[in-house]
């Protein structure tokens, strides 16, 4: 607990002001039973994705006109979102780099107007139903698999096992509203 209390008080340091990526991680804490990422590892990642998400709030006019979202998994750290030009997606991909910790950067910042509240709605009905089915589905635990949707997108993440990683796109892509399922997996063996 006491742990948990000293990264929430450095993030509340680091970010003054960034409340929106302050509201976004603070429901990750409860997945971290069921993370195979040591607890280390999650508030390592966690450290990279409030970062990354203050150095690109304090970036102008990228933050003012674009929509992106930093997730790490083990120092790799995917991009996701809109912006209106190919720069300021580029741009975006450099500062995360620079970020202490940061091994690779998969860019999934789409060119483009970013997704509206209708939009960002949508896809969080798409995000609650593509992981209701994964917790639903026999024989698999859809706890090892993070779920974000984005503009239609959905996007899995997670160390899982190759029969976990066939099973969860199978589920995603039979879930209305989802136009593409992208996969951000690290591969893990199956416990014998």
């Amino acid at each position: 607990m006491t742990s948990r209390l000293l990264i929430l008080i450095t993030s509340l340091l680091l970010l003054q002001g960034c409340a929106g990526v302050l509201l976004a991680g603070a429901g990750t804490g409860i997945g971290s039973a069921t993370d195979r990422r040591p607890v280390s590892t999650q508030a390592k990642d966690q450290t990279i994705d409030m970062r990354a998400a203050h150095r690109i709030g304090e970036t102008h006019p990228l933050w003012d006109d674009s929509r992106i979202v930093v997730i790490t998994t083990n120092g790799k750290s995917l991009l996701l979102g809109q912006t209106p030009t190919e720069e300021y997606r580029a741009q975006a991909e450099e500062i995360v780099k620079d970020v202490p910790g940061v091994k690779e950067v998969y860019n999934e910042i789409r060119i483009g107007k970013p997704v509206d509240i209708t939009g960002r709605s949508q896809d969080s009905w798409i995000t609650s139903k593509v992981k209701s089915k994964l917790l639903a589905e026999k024989n698999f635990d859809g706890t090892k698999v993070k779920v974000v949707t984005e503009n239609g997108e959905v996007f899995l993440i997670g160390l899982v096992t190759q029969k976990e990683a066939d099973t969860s796109v199978q589920i995603a892509r039979h879930v209305s509203g989802v136009k593409k399922v992208i996969t951000v997996f690290e591969l893990v063996q199956a416990a014998p």
